[in-house]
């Protein structure tokens, strides 16, 4: 292993970077308070010596939080702004002080001195080491973090068995639209598969698929950079049965660089969030489970029973819906066409159909020529059972043009007026008619499916559908066909790309933790933890030791 040489950093670089980290620590502090401040047992203590070793003990607990805080961001930029391995030097903390020092725990293992095993930017094992005194007590911490190096990019398509793209005009991208867009970072692609098409595995590029032109940075002495887009497959991927050494085939594979993950970096998929019936349950929908025409406001309710083997569907068809917060549930299909879902509020949408040998192919939400658009304040969950088809829909933001004195020509995404057909005219805002929708954070949008023990056998179809979110089927296989556009990410079993779909990813989502991040090397911690962390020594900080 390769060893940097660590330079002085100068007393104007230490300050600019304590203070960020300082601010960081501020934001998140509020939060690791209230953890120590509900974790207090000193009632239970009986002498002053032990209510101080306590205190100490609970301001460490404080420490090591507000230090995962800093080192899960990727806007800290701790790889390299602390200063000889202190993250947090004397840090004031509820009462006491914290100080939080880091060693790479590769350079350590491959033999470098301590002076030298700090961490840099290539860091992605990291020793954290939390000392909290308070009262004149001493209190540390030991713990080993796995914090993955692809947040440089994360995996803007990430498929566990088979990602295949092909069709007449696939295009895999930035988000033009993107605040970070900008930037030219490139877009990161991922597998799990490790022999291509042996059991229906691997990656598949066809020569029509189109990547970005650019990316940043480059590196004169790396030819994978001269490439916008990279492809990660796990590291024990075999020789599959063209020969080749990577699971990484098809006529436009020289699009893109290939890089094979080390064993620490191989992904291992989390579960999807599973929902459960709202208690008490929400009333029924007023008027029956039928909605054919108007404009209504919906409070949350529940159609059809968690408990029933049988399904009990909603239709909506050629009506607007205004969602206001809340949880709405349907144990049976929603049927939707030609309708507006207007999302006002956090909402959560759970859709689960009942199986059985007279519903052998089961559909949760079945929509065609129908837009789901989020007002400002809006945040959108769907929980999906089986299958899913949307066919011509358009999923994004409710926008409103306030230099356009035409009320009609004002309301409504100019993107979403002509891809649904739906009157588009030029407005003040947009002059002509516009290739992206109007930019809406996607991990405002996340779709994900039911767990079942049948869910591999059920496939989500996108056709002819325009979706801004996170899309995120660890055990199912989702086709996006026609001339379907995705703006966010897709983590799938499968993930099939045909006809002239696009994708456009925006690079936003690096800094978010959710559940569609490659997996990082697990030391012992929570395994359904994203950056998972292993305790290695906790007690009183008697001044010995390293």
């Amino acid at each position: 292993m390769t060893v940097h040489a660590i330079h002085p950093v100068r007393t104007s670089a230490r300050r600019g970077a304590a203070l960020i980290l300082t601010v960081f620590a501020m934001l998140v502090v509020g939060t690791a308070t209230l953890a120590f401040a509900a974790s207090r047992h000193t009632a239970f203590l009986v002498s002053r010596n032990a209510a101080g070793s306590m205190r100490a003990r609970e301001l460490a607990d404080s420490g090591l939080e507000v230090a995962k805080a800093i080192l899960r961001s990727d806007q800290t930029g701790w790889r390299t702004k602390h200063v000889g391995g202190k993250l947090l030097s004397n840090y004031a903390l509820d009462g006491g002080t914290v100080t939080v020092s880091l060693v790479d725990i590769r350079k350590r293992e491959a033999g470098a001195s301590a002076a030298m095993s700090v961490p840099d930017a290539s860091t992605t094992e990291v020793e954290v080491r939390v000392t909290a005194e308070r009262d004149g007590s001493k209190w540390s911490s030991l713990s080993h973090m796995s914090i993955p190096q692809v947040v440089k990019g994360q995996y803007a398509i990430f498929a566990n068995k088979l990602l295949w793209m092909f069709g007449s005009n696939n295009q895999v991208g930035r988000w033009s639209r993107a605040p970070k867009s900008a930037e030219q970072r490139r877009v990161n692609l991922g597998t799990q598969a490790d022999f291509a098409f042996a059991n229906f595995s691997g990656v598949w590029i066809d020569s029509d698929v189109q990547f970005e032109q650019t990316a940043l940075p480059v590196d004169p002495a790396d030819a994978r950079t001269l490439k916008s887009t990279w492809v990660y497959y796990p590291y024990n991927g075999g020789t599959n049965l063209w020969g080749a050494s990577f699971p990484i085939n098809g006529p436009g594979r020289d699009k893109v660089a290939t890089v094979r993950m080390s064993p620490d970096e191989s992904i291992r998929m989390v579960q999807a969030p599973q929902p459960s019936p709202t208690t008490p349950a929400p009333p029924g929908i007023t008027g029956g489970n039928s909605i054919t025409s108007g404009t209504r406001t919906m409070t949350p309710f529940r159609v059809g029973s968690p408990t029933g083997s049988t399904n009990t569907n909603l239709t909506t068809n050629n009506c607007t819906l205004l969602l206001t917060a809340g949880t709405y549930e349907v144990y049976g299909a929603w049927n939707a066409s030609n309708a507006t879902i207007r999302i006002q509020g956090p909402v959560k949408i759970v859709v689960q159909p009942k199986w059985s040998l007279f519903n052998l192919s089961p559909v949760g939400l079945n929509w065609s020529n129908t837009t789901v658009e989020l007002t400002t304040d809006a945040d959108l969950e769907v929980n999906n059972g089986y299958r899913l088809v949307m066919n011509r829909c358009w999923i994004g933001s409710y926008f409103q043009c306030v230099g356009e004195s035409d009320p009609t020509r004002a309301t409504g995404d100019p993107h979403m007026k002509a891809w649904m057909g739906r009157g588009f005219s030029t407005t003040a805002c947009d002059t002509a008619s516009p290739d992206e929708p109007r930019y809406l954070e996607p991990w405002r949008i996340r779709i994900y499916p039911i767990r079942s023990i049948l869910s591999a056998l059920f496939a989500w179809n996108f056709t002819d559908t325009s979706v801004i979110g996170s899309l995120f089927l660890p055990s199912s296989s989702i086709y996006v066909a026609g001339a379907s556009q995705v703006y966010g990410r897709i983590a799938a079993d499968s993930v099939f790309i045909d006809g002239t779909s696009r994708f456009r990813y925006d690079h936003a989502l690096d800094d978010i933790v959710g559940l569609t991040e490659g997996r990082a090397p697990n030391r012992g911690g929570d395994p359904d933890e994203m950056f998972p962390v292993r305790p290695i020594r906790w007690g009183p900080d008697k001044g010995t030791g390293p």
